[in-house]
């Protein structure tokens, strides 16, 4: 991987992470975050998730979420409240089969798990944690995969010098 796909996919993470801040900076809590679709921030919704999305699809185990986070933004929650729900969810559960069925980041399955105790009181909220600990995670993975390039080229380097 090159630098410059290792800093847009820090930018991408950076994104999804600050987006749920700036929905709560955004006047009044809304029932989920979809529903800042229809406000003045619908751009940085639409484009945070399409480069969620993308950036999701890039790796093997997360095409699935990519696709249902790709089809939800799609689908206005105002518009077509049932197809959007539907894939939301979709998303949000089918994120958690690649995170558990990772070895070294299994933790973060706890957060992840814990977010559902929020879903009584309120969707936004589990949202929120939802998608902090997805930003966690793949930082943390992408942190690892530079690790590593970083060891293999180095040692690349003292094998042709």
């Amino acid at each position: 991987m090159t630098n410059k796909d290792y800093l847009v996919r820090i930018f991408v993470i950076i994104l999804a992470f600050i987006f749920p801040l700036i929905c709560l900076s955004y006047g009044e809590p809304r029932e989920s975050i979809s529903k800042y679709f229809d406000s003045h921030i619908q751009p940085i919704y639409i484009i945070s998730n399409a480069l969620t999305a993308y950036l999701l699809y890039s790796l093997e185990k997360w095409k699935c979420p990519a696709i249902f986070l790709l089809i939800l933004t799609a689908f206005s929650v105002y518009e077509y409240p049932l197809i959007h729900n539907v894939f939301a969810y979709a998303f949000f559960i089918s994120c958690f089969g690649p995170i558990l069925q990772n070895n070294r980041l299994k933790l973060y399955v706890i957060p992840y798990s814990i977010s559902l105790f929020f879903l009584l009181n309120s969707f936004l909220w589990t949202e929120i944690i939802c998608i902090f600990t997805l930003c966690g995670f793949h930082g943390h993975l992408l942190y690892l995969k530079y690790k590593a390039d970083s060891k293999r080229k180095k040692s690349l380097n003292e094998i042709t010098n």
